[in-house]
């Protein structure tokens, strides 16, 4: 392609449909930065501009959102950690309470008992049953503080609630992401909406250069054409030389 800064920007839709979604997103985010000082209020094209920032913005952060998230591993894990804490608990519980002890020992074994047959099965529950369920054993055996203090269990009370509201806090963090990643849609869908806000706005840009406008806003256009087709033709001649690695759909399928 023979980059001629003052004519149209052209060569992006073969470009966009070419490369990976790492580098879409990488485009759009050359893209923006390298125009969004040239664009001015004013400018006829500054409301399709604003679209397009919006939505390579939210490419670009659901993108990095992806990237990072280990979030399901993570839940699995804490939740093996308080199941281990809750059958260690109830199974010191049973054991006081088979202990050859004195009354008081054996009353408070007795209580400790009965509250935690309640929630025996606890880590067979679904995630959100089984923090409700931890939640209130917690609760009631707390009740029970000097039972706690006498067979030293409050320390592994106090893990238990801790493991418990840290698995929480992470299961909800988890569910807004997905919920939040509902609304925006999927990555390859919001690859495809930014591509087309793109176009809009170079097209708008090819429009209005064919208009007999002021010098002032001739020469933005042409600096924002400039720039856009110098780097359209930057990422055809990087794509060319990487072409036939098999990177594009082996990255597609670790971003979709």
């Amino acid at each position: 392609m023979n980059v001629d800064m003052n004519t149209k920007i052209d060569g992006y839709k073969s470009l966009l449909a070419l490369i990976t979604v790492a580098q879409n997103v990488q485009f759009h985010r050359d893209a923006t930065g390298q125009i969004e000082s040239l664009v001015t209020q004013t400018s006829g094209i500054f409301p399709a501009f604003e679209a397009y920032r919006s939505d390579s913005v939210t490419l670009d952060a659901e993108f990095d959102r992806k990237r990072r998230s280990a979030e399901t591993d993570e839940l699995a894990f804490k939740d093996d950690i308080r199941d281990a804490i809750t059958v260690q608990l109830i199974s010191r519980i049973d054991f006081h309470a088979r202990l050859p002890q004195n009354n008081v020992e054996k009353d408070a074994a007795r209580v400790l008992q009965f509250i935690a047959d309640g929630y025996r099965d606890a880590p067979h529950k679904s995630y959100q049953a089984e923090t409700s369920y931890i939640r209130n054993m917690v609760a009631e055996l707390r009740k029970n503080g000097a039972a706690l203090n006498l067979f030293g269990l409050t320390p592994l009370i106090d893990r238990l609630d801790r493991e418990n509201t840290e698995f929480e806090t992470l299961y909800n963090i988890r569910t807004n992401a997905r919920e939040a990643k509902r609304e925006r849609g999927t990555l390859t869908q919001l690859v495809k909406k930014t591509n087309e806000s793109f176009n809009v706005l170079c097209q708008i840009i090819n429009g209005l250069s064919l208009m007999p406008l002021e010098n002032v806003t001739k020469s933005e256009l042409e600096q924002i054409a400039s720039s856009l087709n110098a780097q359209i033709h930057q990422y055809e001649v990087n794509y060319r030389r990487h072409a036939g690695s098999g990177k594009k759909k082996e990255e597609e399928k670790e971003g979709e």
